[in-house]
């Protein structure tokens, strides 16, 4: 293994990295200093830290060769709309018994189903209501929620790493991610009021980033 092979692996550890890599927005000298011990301890020799400099600067994503050409299509025929007054409780499954099923839910209610429990995403009007038809075996309720929804081509469908990417974006800009689910082209980003107008302009942005 060379230093530029021992590079790439070192810097793929780092998830948030690339986006800022694509970007232009970082100081090569000061990663390679930040990383030189790593690729020491990978190749088991003393590095030279100019040569991990060299390394860094010569790494795709440091050059602008994104490898997302698919999913930047995909972005450029999306569109974001916004929803507000919208609530989620997550239910405990092994204590809902048989008092209710989810074929009974009212029609427009969104329900993630895990194996210990489950979500309904909903109107925040609607909470109590639902309380009530779960008591007991309500774990968590949550208002003053806003669904983000970005509604894409139907290509997603078959191309890998388009959501793993605007869930990245939303990281970088520490917004969190109440829950996040997908329905063939459409995909839902619940998030707190107080964040929805910046999710959605992070949305907008990076949507117009891809249509350059």
């Amino acid at each position: 293994m060379n230093i530029s092979e021992a590079t790439r692996k070192i810097l793929a550890k780092y998830p948030y990295l690339e986006e800022y890599m694509e970007r232009g927005i970082v100081n090569s000298r000061a990663l390679a200093r930040d990383i030189k011990d790593d690729i020491k301890r990978e190749l088991g020799r003393e590095v030279n830290v100019q040569s991990v400099v060299s390394a860094v600067r010569r790494h795709p994503l440091a050059s602008g060769k994104r490898g997302k050409e698919k999913i930047f299509q995909i972005l450029s025929g999306s569109e974001v709309s916004l929803q507000y007054d919208v609530g989620a409780l997550t239910i405990s499954t092994g204590k809902t018994g048989s008092k209710i099923g989810l074929h009974e839910l009212d029609e427009g209610l969104i329900v993630i189903r895990g194996i210990d429990t489950f979500t309904i995403v909903l109107e925040e009007k609607l909470i109590d209501k639902f309380s009530e038809k779960f008591t007991g075996a309500v774990i968590n309720s949550n208002k003053g929620l806003a669904s983000v929804i970005v509604k894409s081509p139907k290509e997603i469908a078959d191309t890998p790493g388009v959501i793993a990417h605007l869930a990245n974006i939303l990281a970088l800009e520490r917004l969190n991610v109440v829950e996040m689910m997908s329905s063939y082209n459409e995909t839902w980003f619940i998030v707190s009021e107080r964040d929805a107008l910046k999710t959605v302009e992070v949305m907008r942005q990076e949507i117009k980033r891809a249509r350059r």
